[in-house]
């Protein structure tokens, strides 16, 4: 019952109010400014930095999409997490995670848990939530190895290994938050489930295939997607599927991102290598699963790393790129030959490309799930156009990220009951942008008969019809004032700092900030 209203809710993409309403919320209304108000600055009396930062995602609304609670489950309980652990904010560096309580005054209802791990660096960080007893647990990725670690104080209940290489980013599944995905260089993607508890090492040695010229099950290991001969798994959680890389439909770079469809049998991921791709979540018989032939792969969306992928709706996607930037020949030579800068000329000029932010649309969707039948197939498999190089898309819209050649902090809230708002954090400005109001491209004419062809620059410039606009966006106020909206951090609250990640949270009613020297920014929305 729950994962059918669950789908039903969010089905399409939510888009904005066509006709007129005085009431539209400030997020549909491009003429009003953000009601945030900076309510609370968090000095950290370290003055360490801080890199990333993670807000408690649920709310009160948040139980009728948790699929994997029980329809028994009291609300009263749920009102007590919620109560407890609402404004609860994740924050760390590379060796150490703190849990700060934005919400509460100094000395309130909650002290800040410390959190140390053995290892180092700590790369990503995560809300998850554990079925039995329901508790949220915080899930902390550090080299290749991940820890969960209970709220009550701060104790380590579960311990993952399995990747082989440095774990990347870590995405939790919408609606059945015990399911987690974590991403690595080693180009693998792995899905473990907190409902589940580790197999014994005999028993699980055995679930591997034979491979010739062998003689019984693969002891390859994780480099190959396989069980190891030694316990991955302590405590809580259990590897259910692997998504291997190489040649035959993986990934062959890094796995930089990962996300979970809310409602399909779905993930979206992405890589260093430029592609996106999207799998299928095959259904877990107690044998661990290994999946290497995607449904859908594509590296003509973007021509740089993959930094980010989210869905929108049931076949929309968001996806944004790192930039490309390289010092000009020139650059090089006056720097080599000292050259005198008081002749005018910029001190450095940048080649290359703005990373970009890119909503398309997955056309195979119906084709692998038919809206008309209520049952899909156990086994999923696309052809050799799927999980190499699939046309099976179509681009909505394309356009550039701001402060080229930097590489600003990018984040994007969705939720049920709110349009999905893309964060975009740099030096001391944080700009908002709804996802629905991204303008479209712009096309080119079809040339008639008479025209001649194009030399050949003309003719990619028309392929590349977002190019057109680039311009314009990146060298102009129009990305802030024609687009979204900009939350400016005024020098006296800054004290030199700078920008290092955001987040939403609280329904889309808070945003947070960091600092480059462990401060922390809080901006409340105004009722």
């Amino acid at each position: 019952m729950l994962a059918s209203r669950c789908k039903t809710l969010i089905r399409s993409l939510p888009l904005p109010i066509m006709d007129y309403d005085e009431n539209l919320p400030w997020f549909r209304d491009r003429q009003l400014d953000p009601p945030f108000k900076l309510v609370k600055c968090i000095k950290n009396p370290r003055g360490r930095e801080f890199r990333f930062a993670c807000l408690f995602p649920w709310t009160m609304d948040s139980l009728d999409l948790l699929v994997n609670m029980s329809p028994e489950y009291p609300i009263s309980g749920w009102c007590k997490i919620i109560e407890f652990h609402a404004g609860m904010l994740a924050v760390g560096n590379a060796e150490e995670v703190y849990l700060v309580d934005v919400l509460s005054p100094p000395g309130g209802r909650r002290n800040e848990i410390h959190l140390k791990p053995e290892l180092s660096p700590i790369a990503a960080v995560a809300w998850a939530f554990q079925p039995s007893p329901p508790a949220p647990v915080l899930v902390v990725a550090m080299s290749g190895i991940v820890c969960i670690y209970s709220l009550t104080g701060g104790q380590r209940v579960g311990c993952w290994r399995g990747h082989g290489g440095t774990i990347t980013s870590i995405a939790v599944h919408p609606s059945r938050p015990c399911l987690v995905c974590t991403t690595s260089s080693d180009q693998t993607a792995r899905i473990y489930d907190l409902e589940r508890f580790p197999e014994d090492p005999s028993v699980q040695l055995k679930s591997n295939p034979f491979w010739l010229p062998g003689s019984g099950p693969s002891r390859g290991g994780a480099p190959h997607g396989l069980r190891s001969s030694e316990p991955e798994e302590t405590g809580m959680g259990r590897c259910t599927t692997v998504y291997v890389g190489g040649r035959s439909g993986g990934h062959l770079a890094a796995v930089s991102c990962a996300a979970f469809h809310p409602t399909f049998p779905l993930i979206a991921t992405g890589g260093m290598d430029r592609v996106v791709k999207i799998w299928r979540i095959p259904d877990y018989g107690g044998q661990l699963m290994r999946e290497d032939k995607p449904l859908y792969s594509s590296t003509l969306i973007h021509r740089s790393p993959v930094a980010s992928v989210s869905w929108l709706g049931e076949d929309m996607l968001l996806t944004h790129s790192l930039p490309t930037a390289f010092l000009t020949h020139k650059t090089l030579l006056r720097e080599q030959t000292a050259e005198s800068d008081d002749d005018g000329r910029p001190d450095q000029e940048w080649s290359g490309g703005a990373g970009r932010i890119v909503l398309f649309r997955w056309l195979a969707l119906n084709r692998f799930f038919p809206p008309s039948e209520t049952t899909h197939q156990s086994i999923q498999r696309g052809c050799a156009s799927d999980y190499q190089e699939s046309s099976s898309f179509t681009v909505v819209t394309s356009i550039p990220l701001p402060y080229y050649p930097d590489v600003p902090h990018f984040r994007v809230f969705g939720d049920t009951y709110h349009d999905h708002i893309i964060l975009v954090g740099h030096h001391r400005t944080i700009r908002l942008l709804n996802a629905s109001h991204m303008p479209g491209l712009e096309m080119s004419e079809f040339p008639d008969d008479t025209e001649q062809f194009s030399p050949g620059l003309e003719v990619q410039s028309r392929l590349r019809a977002e190019e057109s606009q680039d311009s314009k966006l990146l060298h102009s106020g129009d990305w802030v004032y024609g687009l979204g909206w900009c939350i400016d951090l005024r020098p006296k609250f800054a004290d030199g700092e700078g920008i290092q990640a955001t987040d939403m949270g609280l329904g889309g009613r808070m945003i947070v900030a960091i600092g480059s020297r462990g401060s922390i920014w809080v901006w409340r929305m105004e009722i």
